[in-house]
């Protein structure tokens, strides 16, 4: 490993993986043989932790001893020993008042409780994080009383128009506990305040004795933004939003192109 950097970090879901949600053998290979190289590989992703593993595993990660950043960066992980290093969530009473706010909204409410999909209601939309994901779903008849524990996140879906209008409505935060993000169109995503995938992979390369400016970021959406502004080189997918490509140090080809080996070439080689 000759190059100045040292961490490699992807979102998932339109960037490493291609439309058809999976990992093309060429990226696949070639992170493979970077990990073997000596490169920390770390998954980022708006996906519960649970939805992660079957990449991680692709990937190698415990082999390597690397890292999942899940939730939008409410939680990391150490994969190899399936260790939770670093975790913030939701308090009940956020909790409820955000389902409260959603209901007025009328958007279908999902949330994450040992490793299932636990929702009420129902939508069109309904099963496409249980699809992207691999998690099981549970249908509960009311969420503020089924769920007591504190949670990781909470999604609001509904049609992009909606969705949109309700993001512009309330910005980037919900109260002063709570921000929103958006990895989906579709979703309007409830985390802690201060969680980011930014946040959690610069806490993560400090553990690790990282600078930030050894670290390479891939993503293509709202909620990949701070991680791309911390890295030291943070590149945004063809097919990413417009607004992710602004700020990025550079842009590669789509998700469908692999074009997360296309940079590296280009950066590291």
């Amino acid at each position: 490993m000759q190059s100045r950097y040292k961490m490699i970090v992807s979102d998932m879901d339109d960037t490493l993986l291609n439309s058809n949600h999976t990992l093309s053998k060429a990226t696949q290979e070639y992170l493979l043989d970077l990990q073997q190289q000596g490169y920390y590989m770390v998954l980022a992703s708006g996906r519960p932790t649970e939805g992660m593993f079957e990449v991680a595993d692709q990937l190698q990660l415990a082999h390597h001893q690397s890292y999942i950043i899940s939730y939008n960066g409410s939680e990391t992980m150490r994969y190899h020993d399936r260790k939770v290093v670093d975790e913030t969530s939701i308090s009940k009473g956020n909790f409820d008042e955000i389902i409260d706010f959603c209901r007025a909204q009328d958007l279908f409410i999902l949330t994450y409780v040992d490793g299932e999909i636990v929702y009420e209601g129902q939508h069109e939309y309904m099963n496409i994080e249980s699809e992207l994901t691999g998690l099981p779903m549970r249908k509960v008849r009311d969420l503020k009383e089924d769920v007591t524990v504190s949670v990781p996140k909470v999604m609001g879906v509904d049609y992009v128009a909606r969705v949109t209008a309700a993001r512009q409505r309330l910005g980037e935060t919900f109260n002063n506990e709570i921000d929103l993000t958006t990895s989906k169109p579709y979703f309007l995503e409830f985390i802690p305040s201060g969680v980011s995938k930014g946040n959690a992979i610069q806490r993560l390369a400090q553990d690790l004795g990282i600078a930030m400016s050894e670290v390479i970021a891939f993503g293509d959406s709202i909620n990949d933004i701070s991680m791309l502004e911390v890295a030291g080189q943070g590149i945004a997918m063809d097919n990413a939003r417009d607004e992710v490509k602004r700020i990025a140090d550079r842009t590669t080809l789509s998700n469908d192109e692999d074009g997360i080996v296309h940079a590296l070439k280009t950066v590291l080689e």
